[in-house]
């Protein structure tokens, strides 16, 4: 299936799964179930925001009457090979978009900069939503921190399954994939 949309969509999910530093600590018959509970759980939270906000919606004012603070920085942002767009600091209440980043993202996909920079807000306003709401979509699933042999010490959750989760988010706020139920 071709992604016609620069958002992960549910068919990429496991990869996200894969790149997260817990993957290889995850029983491999509960990949399947941790995928569709963090998408799952976009879904059903993007539905109740389309209940409260309809689906045209500018998310800088919308976290803005939540009382964050949106900073962009002029900057893209690169760490490796990764590129970041945004991030919520949870402390501070603020989001900081990465301006240059979302232009070199835009231009890549065709978009307008203020259409990816809403979808980017969207992604974020879930991660919002996880810390003074919600409860962290990572901490669904745990698995231990260390391991030696039968020893198993601490626990940590699945970053993938945040991610995931509001990936699912942004797809069922613009209804980016209404055939893509494949795992």
């Amino acid at each position: 299936m071709v992604n016609k949309f620069p958002l992960p969509v549910k068919s990429n999910a496991f990869q996200d799964l894969q790149l997260d530093p817990s993957f290889l600590k995850i029983p491999q018959d509960k990949y399947e179930d941790i995928v569709e509970t963090a998408w799952s759980r976009g879904q059903i939270e993007g539905q109740k925001f389309i209940d409260r906000y309809g689906r045209n919606c500018n998310f800088q004012e919308i976290l803005h009457d939540s009382g964050i603070l949106v900073k962009e920085l002029d900057k893209d942002y690169t760490l490796g090979e990764t590129r970041y767009f945004c991030e919520y600091i949870s402390g501070k209440k603020e989001i900081h978009l990465y301006k240059k980043s979302i232009e070199i993202w835009a231009e890549k996909n065709l978009l307008p900069y203020d259409v990816s920079k809403n979808y980017i807000l969207s992604h974020e306003y879930f991660h919002y939503l996880e810390w003074t709401v919600l409860g962290l979509t990572s901490k669904l699933y745990m698995v231990p921190m260390i391991e030696i042999g039968k020893l198993k010490i601490g626990k940590t959750g699945i970053r993938a399954m945040s991610e995931i989760a509001a990936n699912a988010f942004v797809n069922t706020v613009f209804r980016l994939e209404e055939n893509d139920n494949e795992f």
